[in-house]
């Protein structure tokens, strides 16, 4: 199984934004040390705005701050939200597999092995994504890096 890169840099931002609680940073600082176009961040935020995972506020004072949501959420369940895909592994009627016929049971051990994924994710929380060496990690940051795409 792969993470798309929108799961990928949601997570990322809120393992930041975890790390950074209760300080709000701005789409420029999660640019920066996340080395995240700005523009994939913004479609990133809205959208765990939407589903409650972040609280955003406007203005001179404003900014994004993790929720209580996303803290008490399992990593699973995280997972499978942001993948946005009720059949992420395999799905036999976007392109119509000549196998759906006679039975083929790849889709059903597919979505077990899915299932199990998520379950053993969701044992897991944010928190347990702490790091000890904070600092250590965006002291080494070099500011010739670009974000990537």
């Amino acid at each position: 199984m792969k993470l798309n890169h929108f799961t990928d840099y949601s997570l990322r931002v809120l393992i930041y934004l975890n790390q950074s609680n209760p300080k709000s940073c701005s789409l420029d600082e999660l640019s920066e040390k996340l080395n995240i176009l700005r523009n994939h961040l913004i479609k990133v935020v809205q959208f765990l705005s939407q589903k409650e995972l972040v609280v955003t506020k406007r203005g001179k004072n404003g900014g994004i701050l993790i929720s209580e949501k996303a803290n008490t959420t399992g990593l699973g369940d995280l997972i499978h939200l942001l993948e946005q895909d009720d059949s992420p592994i395999i799905n036999c009627h976007s392109k119509p597999c000549i196998f759906m016929s006679f039975n083929c049971k790849l889709k059903s051990f597919l979505d077990i092995a899915y299932q199990a994924f998520i379950t053993s994710m969701n044992q897991h929380y944010l928190s347990d994504l702490v790091f000890n060496n904070w600092e250590i990690i965006f002291s080494s940051q070099h500011n010739t890096t670009k974000p990537s795409a």
